[in-house]
């Protein structure tokens, strides 16, 4: 039996970028814990990083993905964290390369700068590329000299 990927998201502020990035995982019928905005627990983007992030290190999430207003500053505390990958993904094409070249286990993205109809395919895009195995070694050079 395949595993479920769990994820954590957060967010800030309300946007309609954020549910709909919400009902996209409801709708792929994914498990996740909620911060943020989301949760109604009035955390800031230090916060709501720092709980996503957490999840990730602790096991109780796989993937994490993160809003605020740039998606730069969320992205910036997720990757002080040991073990996060963040990678700030307003498109795509990024968020392909972001799985494929680097791992990323959280996503990063800015409100201001992602339309609403291009969220969908940037979570799917993120969630369904494969880690590509030639870059593995340079993967784990990263964590190598994590603190």
């Amino acid at each position: 039996m395949k595993k479920k990927i769990r994820f954590s998201i957060g967010a800030d502020n309300k946007s309609k970028c954020v549910s709909i990035a919400k009902e996209y995982l409801i709708e792929n019928k994914y498990s996740f814990n909620e911060y943020g905005s989301l949760a109604g627990d009035g955390l800031d983007w230090v916060g709501v990083a720092k709980k996503v992030s957490k999840d990730i290190q602790e096991k109780k999430s796989d993937y994490g993905i993160l809003f605020c207003h740039t998606g730069t500053g969320v992205t910036i505390v997720a990757n002080k964290f040991k073990g996060i990958r963040a990678a700030l993904c307003n498109n795509k094409l990024v968020a392909e390369g972001a799985r494929k070249w680097n791992d990323a286990n959280v996503l990063g993205i800015g409100v201001m700068s992602v339309k609403d109809d291009e969220i969908k395919e940037i979570l799917s895009t993120w969630i369904n590329t494969k880690v590509d195995s030639s870059e593995l070694s340079n993967i784990k050079k990263i964590s190598e000299f994590e603190l």
